[in-house]
């Protein structure tokens, strides 16, 4: 287990309280690292760096800021801090997630203001020195949409086969992509219902892609090869979809997925039957906070970050069911990762 995390968060710019990238440091009991939150302080200053994501070999994390619209390097110091690698590099509107592929050459930033999916590479020592931009999404159901729908990338994700995945929100679709060098090119498109909105995706162990989506609050199934749509769930249950908003999904071992919905302001739990192929809600836990925007699993541990009520709340898992241990409090989180 890691014995710290970094944390995004919301700054002044955009109304919010938090600093800039927060290193959250994790306690150690007399077996070994007990997952508690001991410390929280600001590792760099930036500008609403809303999500992170490290380097898979080097000492270097990545930044989205979100309403100043860039996308930062930054490189661990002997301290532990951060110290930018770099000058900061222009992204799209709303840019709200990023995720760095398996090799290091590249990474994926997705912008939720204008959908537009961009790509910058990353040279040997990870610095950021070149960045393209992905042919835009059109929506499969303009021809029914009582009026046009923006596109919005939401997120990014690497399969082991080298294929490349990201969410559009607004268009309602999975997009499939194959790298040439740091560039990506389209190879097909999986359309989720409609108006359901796809958030986030995991990786079952299975091969399995669940994606949960915003707006209906739904897991849906997608198949390792085809990553045509197998099965769609309610996230939670009961399946209420006024005032609530799915926001992250990550999975426990190989039989257990959470999902945390805003609004509600729980913690969904779902069973994993037939070897990833399907999911099923089984119970939702309080999030011990308002507005869980993101959530981390990590060994027996779940931490929530709430962005409203601003503090991050530390459950002890066990045989996928969430225990609430803490709640620390800290300015507007909107993401934790490990550190490498």
């Amino acid at each position: 287990m890691t014995s710290s995390l970094w944390l995004g968060t919301y700054t002044a710019d955009s109304g919010g309280h938090g600093r800039g990238i927060a290193r959250v440091a994790l306690g150690a009991g007399e077996s070994g690292e007990d997952g508690t939150i001991t410390s929280i302080h600001t590792a760099a200053a930036a500008d609403s760096p809303s999500f992170v994501a490290t380097h898979p070999s080097l000492s270097v994390v990545y930044a989205v800021e979100e309403f100043a619209r860039r996308f930062r390097a930054f490189r661990v110091s002997e301290t532990g801090d951060l110290e930018p690698l770099g000058d900061a590099h222009p992204a799209g509107e709303a840019v709200c997630h990023v995720a760095v592929a398996p090799h290091g050459r590249y990474a994926v930033a997705t912008c939720w203001g204008d959908g537009r999916v961009l790509t910058y590479e990353l040279d040997e020592s990870g610095a950021i020195v070149g960045r393209a931009e992905a042919r835009a999404s059109v929506d499969p159901y303009r021809d029914i949409a009582e009026e046009p729908r923006q596109s919005r990338a939401h997120s990014a994700m690497f399969l082991p086969d080298g294929r490349v995945l990201t969410t559009d929100l607004g268009h309602d679709t999975v997009r499939v992509w194959r790298a040439e060098g740091a560039s990506l090119v389209p190879v097909t498109e999986t359309v989720l219902p409609f108006g359901s909105g796809p958030r986030h995706m995991a990786l079952h162990p299975s091969g399995h892609v669940y994606v949960v989506t915003e707006y209906s609050i739904e897991v849906v199934v997608l198949d390792p090869q085809t990553l045509a749509v197998t099965s769609v769930v309610p996230a939670i249950t009961p399946h209420e979809r006024d005032g609530n908003a799915a926001a992250h999904i990550s999975f426990d071992g190989d039989r257990h997925v959470h999902v945390t919905v805003r609004g509600a302001n729980v913690v969904g739990v779902l069973e994993v039957t037939d070897a990833g192929a399907h999911v099923h809600p089984i119970a939702s836990v309080d999030c011990g906070g308002n507005w869980p925007r993101h959530h981390l699993q990590l060994g027996d541990r779940l931490y929530v970050a709430n962005q409203l009520s601003e503090d991050i709340a530390v459950f002890r898992l066990r045989d996928g069911m969430p225990t609430f241990d803490a709640t620390v409090p800290t300015g507007s989180p909107t993401c934790l990762v490990p550190v490498a």
